[in-house]
């Protein structure tokens, strides 16, 4: 299926930058109509897939361009908004670049506090065009997250006073090369990490895990910032959306907040979960609820205000204290998922295997027992990651 690609952008394709209205609204200030454009501009055709140098570039200036426009400060050295990824040496001796992050900086107001940081990071890049000539578009991975960073970044730089501690919009390169990117940035940062309170990422916020009808988006990460999932849980939510909290160690290191959290700074990870057009040239821009992308936005603007403003941030913890959210989590997925495909399979239309269901019907039972126990016992929670972990990678 060929990427949409919004005709009134392809008109203005001189002028990246769309229209905003969400630049005169009182926060929480990102809609729908304000997210589509970019999502249909960075996953349309001429991109090819963000993964080549000339979709990249044009990426690229959509970013930068965009920053330059809300007039947020270049985050690197030497007054860019670029940082270079450097590869290896060509036959002149001379240094190569492999990719290339993007970052600005909206300045803190408190002077006791500038100096610290929280960042709002989405990866520009993907997959490219196949060998078959097909465009790998990545609407939902991950131009939805990259058009709630730039709206976000709108958001903030016109809200009037800025927060006490400095905002960074980040969106790294070769996210999907073993995070390359990211691990460069994080070991060649602007100031020293101990400086960055919250790190938040997204990715694949505009779908529901396995494109099942529900309303829930995942954050992980909470449990190693101490009162994280509080001030998460502290946002208001619309009726159209519900947080469910699980642990990092459920899907280990599978996006930019990896490098992050080897450096022990608090992080939150932002996802709807996988869905069946995942990796693929089906994941294109009519596909994605753009509804859907505009309130995980608000509610990651949310977060990255009360951190940003709060007296005493989030501080690391080795020790996270998992808690029976994670498990009413697992067993909803698991009860939804069984619901859905008995439908399907009375309706005759495709459905799980036996092995599949075997497996959501063991974890369905078993979280079920633990809900009504009301405790994890310490034992249960190797298996409780390996049970999700065999889901992920059998049924989504």
């Amino acid at each position: 299926m060929a990427c949409v690609f919004l005709a009134a952008l392809t008109a203005r394709a001189d002028d990246p930058l769309p229209p905003s209205p969400a630049a005169e609204a009182n926060w929480p200030t990102v809609r729908a109509d304000v997210v589509r454009p970019h999502v249909e501009y960075l996953a349309s055709p001429k991109l090819e897939g963000r993964g080549t140098s000339r979709g990249k570039q044009l990426a690229l200036d959509y970013i930068t361009k965009h920053f330059e426009s809300l007039h947020l400060a270049p985050l690197f050295d030497d007054s860019r908004f670029v940082q270079e990824i450097p590869g290896s040496r060509d036959a002149r001796g001379e240094q190569t670049s492999v990719g290339r992050n993007i970052g600005a900086l909206l300045a803190g107001s408190d002077p006791a506090l500038r100096d610290e940081y929280v960042i709002i990071s989405a990866h520009y890049d993907h997959l490219g065009i196949g060998k078959d000539g097909r465009v790998y578009c990545g609407a939902d991975d991950n131009a939805g997250s990259v058009a709630m960073m730039l709206e976000l970044a709108r958001a903030f730089a016109r809200a009037g006073q800025a927060p006490r501690r400095s905002v960074v919009f980040l969106s790294c390169d070769l996210e999907e090369k073993m995070l390359w990117g990211s691990r460069y940035f994080a070991a060649h940062p602007p100031w020293p990490l101990s400086r960055v309170k919250l790190f938040i990422t997204a990715e694949m916020i505009g779908r529901t895990l396995g494109d099942l009808p529900m309303k829930t988006v995942f954050v992980l990460g909470s449990e190693h910032g101490e009162g994280l999932q509080d001030v998460v849980k502290r946002v208001p939510l619309p009726p159209e959306l519900d947080v469910a909290h699980l642990g990092i160690d459920i899907i280990g290191t599978r996006s930019d907040y990896g490098p992050f959290q080897s450096e022990k700074v608090p992080f939150l990870f932002f996802s709807g979960g996988e869905h069946p057009d995942y990796h693929t040239p089906r994941d294109t821009a009519d596909r994605v609820d753009f509804d859907r992308v505009a309130r995980v936005s608000n509610l990651i603007g949310e977060v990255c205000q009360v951190v940003a403003n709060a007296d005493k941030p989030p501080e690391w913890t080795d020790s996270p204290a998992h808690e029976l959210d994670e498990v009413r989590t697992l067993f909803g997925i698991t009860d939804l998922a069984l619901k859905t495909d008995a439908a399907a399979e009375e309706a005759g239309r495709p459905h799980l295997g036996k092995t599949q269901r075997f497996a959501l019907t063991n974890m369905h039972t078993r979280t079920a027992k633990i809900l009504e126990r009301g405790s994890v016992d310490p034992a249960e929670r190797p298996w409780l990651v390996r049970a999700a972990q065999v889901l992920l990678l059998t049924v989504f």
